[in-house]
């Protein structure tokens, strides 16, 4: 009997196996990796998600652990509360401050730092600073220097705004601003390394180019350097719009929703719900804000990419 074709066959099969075995742990070891981030995402983000999502549809009381199905009623009664309203209002005011700016000023600081002269670590260092420091601690840092004995508040009447010393955070018509300002000072070099790695990628042959057909910096800006930064341009619109829409730290440390409710945004608002115990209002707040950042974040990705094309045509 020929015991060739059976040890081919030996051999094929086992050739088959190792390819099968190679296959699978190709497939899953990607798996094993990634398991203990799903399972953190799982217990601390799906799970409370879900608790929400059935809160907001009952009548809960938090100390009997019990409640009963209401329907849409929570809903109902967040759209008839005033101070709702005022708490998007404030978040959108908010955000309108805040995006530009941080769209735009670290931007600009991006640029001025990858420039080759001497010291320019030393300036990188110094922008990324407010990234690192405590909330609790420029908290404090920005109380003072808005207080009425502050330098801004001196700056202020020095310059003509107020005609005395004036503290910000306890004044309605500019307790936003002071906050959203300390937030712009957080995000200045986080957002300004996005750009630097986005400028970094952009090849030096084009600014050459530009240069021996005699563009000038600010012509090269213009046609290169904000076109070529685009993708970046959206990724930092769709954090900031994400952050300033569950901003909570610096009003809690610094004005508490204050004065007045004139700080008092989403997130705040979600947060006294929770404090007063009524969990099933503060749980349909919050798919609600659930609902306005996705919807947020997925506008700016369309209108940024609409841009990013035109600019680059």
């Amino acid at each position: 009997m020929n015991k060739e074709p059976v040890a081919l066959a030996q051999v094929k099969a086992k050739t088959i196996q190792k390819e099968k075995r190679r296959l699978n742990a190709k497939y899953f070891t990607p798996w094993l990796f990634l398991l203990p981030s799903i399972v953190i995402l799982g217990v601390f983000l799906i799970i409370p998600i879900l608790e929400a999502f059935k809160w907001s549809f009952l009548d809960y009381k938090i100390i009997a652990d019990s409640g009963e199905f209401v329907g849409i009623e929570n809903f109902k009664e967040i759209f008839k509360d005033k101070d709702f309203w005022m708490s998007l209002l404030n978040t959108i005011l908010f955000l309108l401050i805040v995006l530009p700016l941080n769209v735009f000023l670290p931007m600009i600081l991006a640029v001025l730092v990858n420039q080759k002269i001497k010291g320019v670590a030393t300036f990188r260092i110094l922008y990324y600073l407010p990234v690192i420091t405590p909330m609790v601690v420029a908290a404090l840092i920005w109380k003072m220097l808005y207080s009425q004995n502050g330098i801004i508040s001196a700056l202020l009447v020095k310059i003509g705004i107020f005609d005395s010393p004036t503290n910000l955070l306890v004044q309605s018509s500019t307790a936003l601003i002071g906050v959203a300002m300390i937030t712009v000072w957080k995000g200045l070099g986080y957002y300004m390394i996005i750009y630097l790695a986005g400028l970094q990628s952009i090849p030096k042959d084009v600014y050459e180019s530009a240069s021996i057909d005699g563009a000038s910096t600010f012509q090269k800006f213009k046609s290169i350097t904000f076109p070529m930064l685009a993708p970046s341009v959206t990724l930092v619109s769709v954090m900031t719009i994400i952050a300033g829409m569950k901003v909570f730290e610096e009003i809690a440390l610094t004005t508490g929703g204050g004065p007045s409710g004139a700080t008092t945004t989403l997130v705040m608002y979600i947060y006294n719900k929770f404090m007063d115990l009524d969990v099933s209002i503060a749980s349909a707040a919050g798919l609600i804000l659930l609902i306005l950042s996705i919807g947020a974040s997925l506008l700016q990705m369309k209108m940024t990419s609409k841009n990013e094309d035109d600019l680059r045509a």
